[in-house]
């Protein structure tokens, strides 16, 4: 009786323990539509199908091998790079900054996001001051030429908190990460990526990672890359009086709207110091600032 019990304990203790590994939120449904599917009868006496690449085992094991080619990867970023990755929530998510974080390269850490205390310092500085009286010249021109209109920007240097926040929460990312992250547990399936990766193996799938794309595109840049993150870009909003007209939302609503053109005809008259509007992802609202 008491080698029963102990043996039954050591079944169990690696699947408790491995109910900690963070899975993608679409695997649970796929790997119920599997489940159906094997469930159907075999012939009688027939024996049963092993697992395969299809089976939920195999699955499972496919994405412990991505986290272990993630993790392998992860390690040649910057800390403040691999310290982001582990606020990321979800594997897919985490999957498409790892993505961003490769193919920045060298020059993510001119790019990364302002501390606390830098952006604090940066708005009392005469640089933060010359940007608003930019934005105010682009303003009072869009009021000119608009009666009745203004424009709404948040000035507000975005800290890497508030990037991991909207990277964890937008729906685009979501989309975009959902379709990489099962183009990589394909490219992993193939025999030639073994389960314990040399570095060539690590190397060959980060070259594959960097030249992946997806259908969906993310309308966030990766945490920690955004311009917004250095005060180097600013999203203008249409507003008349207290009501939001036109917003960072959909561009065909700007264009059919004829906010696009207005905005820009503004901003390219009343000041040198903008660049835009943001063409990929394309956003009429965005503008980079450079002073």
């Amino acid at each position: 009786m008491l080698l029963g019990k102990l043996a039954r304990a050591l079944v169990l203790a690696p699947l408790v323990c491995g109910g900690c590994l963070v899975q993608p939120p679409t695997n649970t449904a796929v790997n119920e539509n599997r489940a159906k599917t094997e469930a159907s009868p075999t012939p009688e006496g027939s024996p049963s199908p092993t697992a395969s690449p299809s089976t939920p085992a195999a699955d499972e094991a496919g994405g412990s091998k991505l986290e272990g080619y993630m993790s392998a990867s992860a390690l040649n970023l910057a800390p403040e790079q691999r310290e982001a990755m582990g606020r990321v929530e979800g594997e897919a998510r985490r999957l498409l900054a790892l993505r961003g974080y490769l193919r920045a390269g060298r020059e993510a850490a001119s790019r990364w996001a302002w501390s606390r205390e830098r952006i604090e310092s940066y708005e009392k500085s005469p640089e933060y001051a010359a940007a608003l009286a930019e934005i105010d010249k682009v303003r009072r021109e869009f009021e000119s030429a608009n009666p009745g209109y203004t424009l709404r920007v948040n000035t507000q240097v975005r800290s890497l908190d508030e990037q991991l926040s909207k990277w964890n929460e937008n729906d685009s990312v979501g989309r975009a990460g959902e379709e990489l992250l099962g183009r990589a547990r394909e490219q992993l399936a193939a025999p030639s990526y073994p389960d314990a990766p040399a570095a060539s193996d690590v190397q060959r799938f980060e070259r594959f990672l960097r030249g992946a794309t997806t259908s969906a595109t993310p309308t966030l840049a990766v945490p920690g890359l955004s311009p917004h993150g250095q005060s180097r870009a600013f999203d203008f909003q249409v507003m008349r009086g207290t009501q939001l007209i036109a917003g960072p939302s959909s561009p065909g609503e700007w264009d059919s709207s004829g906010w696009t053109e207005k905005v820009r005809a503004a901003v390219t008259r009343a000041s040198t110091k903008f660049a835009g509007p943001l063409a990929s992802p394309r956003e009429p609202w965005h503008y980079d600032y450079r002073p």
